[in-house]
């Protein structure tokens, strides 16, 4: 309790009612995910991983890495959102409050007023803004510092999973990798962003090597085929109508070791 008072003293108005929303009113939904999202992770993630989560938003997937024992890399260049990640995890993970692309350099990022939407990639406002997310705007901009995901190898070691969801910008953060990772997801929106998830496959194929492929769809938190696929498949996959028809989720791309 004098943990939590103390917490609270220190927060804005705004955020002690946040924090006090969190802990009374927990949506069953939501805590369904977490579970989902753990068992799903336990998968592939074990204790002692570093993992990089490329796009932290507010941590809705680094709970169930630090669920899992991971070491937790959130990369997260919203303001609100690094309080928030702040507030939730202290220093049980490590923050680094820049984007990620293909170079060290500075970048407008596009702010929009749903916070999941904010995005480095123009391309991505407009495939969506007359369409899926008509009634949002990104109307703030901000100059970023940039890095890349080289950058946070050398400083973090090499994660065992990279989690990728900027908003259309996955393909410049995949730039900035240059060695293999056992396992890499990113998120696809369809048909809008399809091109741009077949570059991001033909990516991790040219970093990787040899690889296999997966999907999970929306918030399911389950692999959508039973055998993983290999990486020409996969790409003849992603252009059938059932996979269009998925809407949104993430592809998952792992390593065979040889």
């Amino acid at each position: 309790m004098k943990k939590i008072i103390k917490l609270l003293l220190g927060e804005s108005i705004t955020q002690r009612i946040k924090f006090i929303q969190n802990q009374i009113f927990v949506d069953p939904k939501e805590k369904d995910l977490r579970e989902n999202r753990i068992k799903f992770y336990a998968g592939f993630i074990n204790e002692g991983d570093v993992c990089f989560d490329v796009g932290a938003n507010v941590g809705n997937r680094v709970s169930p890495m630090l669920k899992l024992k991971a070491k937790v890399v959130a990369i997260e260049p919203q303001q609100s959102c690094y309080l928030e990640l702040k507030r939730k995890f202290g220093n049980k993970i490590s923050i680094v409050t820049k984007g990620l692309g293909e170079r060290e350099e500075k970048k407008e990022f596009f702010i929009s007023n749903s916070s999941t939407l904010s995005t480095f990639s123009k391309d991505y406002i407009n495939s969506v803004k007359d369409g899926r997310f008509a009634e949002y705007d990104w109307n703030k901009v901000e100059t970023v510092e940039m890095t890349t995901l080289d950058n946070l190898i050398k400083e973090f070691g090499v994660p065992k999973f990279i989690k990728i969801d900027v908003e259309g910008y996955e393909l410049e953060v995949l730039k900035g990798l240059h060695s293999p990772v056992d396992m890499i997801s990113f998120e696809y929106f369809v048909p809008e962003q399809l091109v741009r998830a077949t570059d991001c496959i033909k990516r991790i194929n040219e970093i990787n090597g040899n690889i296999e492929c997966n999907y999970s769809v929306g918030e399911s938190m389950k692999f959508e085929l039973q055998d993983w696929i290999t990486y020409e498949n996969m790409l003849e996959h992603i252009k059938q109508p059932g996979f269009t028809a998925t809407d949104f989720g993430d592809i998952y791309i792992r390593r065979i070791k040889k």
